[in-house]
């Protein structure tokens, strides 16, 4: 990836391995299906933002057009050619300045990563909690029934105010939420979860998105539903509940939402 940003804006395409390709690709199939809410190449928008929330003062207008400026899915291409009788496999960025956020899809990697250690190895019944944003619950728990995962409340007194309990049996769980990365200024909060499209941290509603995806699925996706469940937190969370949850309702999956006062919003 840093070789992909190196060369942006140069016209030059640099090989990648077959994972990150097909990493990528997915991750661009993300982008289009939300016109742009998810975009993997808003890495220049996250870093000015994780800058403004460690001197907990936003950017101004002028930096958040400049940074939007090195931002658009559509400016990642990537190619594939045959050469001495292997696939070559490569990717460019179009735009000076361009950089992958890396943060929107390492968790959901890092499960499916987990996940296939854990089957080659034969373990049936397991649970992985990447930082508890991030869940993979394969089979049952040592009582013999799926795991259970408490829901935060966004807006509650502590870790151990739930608003709700899910139950995972050979599923992937990904919350995206507004309050653990964030600072307050003049009254307002500013989260880490950025509107490519604008800039701007979005605003439509949610504190937290929750989806749970089966670990099986047909499909490009099969294999990499973590990423998936990664992904589709994020871009629901920006989208928003109206449009949010049309858009993820794919693959079997489960979405819990939750307003900016703490409640579960109903279906």
């Amino acid at each position: 990836l840093a070789a992909v940003e190196e060369a942006a804006g140069t016209g030059a395409w640099t090989e990648i391995s077959p994972a990150l390709y097909e990493t990528l690709t997915l991750a661009q199939e993300v982008a289009r299906r939300s016109d742009g809410a998810f975009d993997v190449t808003s890495g220049a928008l996250t870093e000015l933002w994780e800058q403004a929330r460690t001197e907990k003062i936003p950017p101004t207008a002028e930096e958040i057009t400049a940074a939007r400026a090195r931002v658009g899915y559509d400016a990642l291409e990537l190619r594939t050619s045959e050469e001495g009788g292997r696939t070559i496999y490569e990717a460019r960025l179009t735009k000076v300045g361009m950089k992958i956020d890396r943060g929107a899809l390492i968790k959901g990697l890092a499960l499916d990563g987990i996940r296939s250690t854990w089957e080659n190895a034969d373990i049936k019944n397991a649970l992985a909690d990447l930082g508890t944003s991030s869940i993979l619950g394969m089979g049952v728990n040592e009582e013999g029934a799926p795991w259970q995962i408490g829901i935060r409340n966004p807006r509650g007194e502590g870790r151990s105010d739930l608003l709700t309990v899910v139950s995972l049996s050979n599923e992937v769980l990904s919350s995206s939420g507004d309050d653990e990365r964030f600072f307050l200024c003049e009254g307002r909060r500013y989260h880490h979860l950025i509107d490519p499209r604008t800039g701007y941290p979005a605003e439509m509603g949610l504190a937290s998105v929750t989806v749970v995806l089966p670990m099986e699925v047909e499909g490009m996706w099969q294999g990499h539903t973590g990423m998936l469940s990664d992904m589709l937190s994020t871009a629901v969370f920006v989208l928003g509940a109206e449009k949010g949850l049309p858009f993820a309702d794919m693959e079997g999956a489960r979405v819990i939402l939750v307003d900016t006062n703490g409640n579960i919003i109903e279906e």
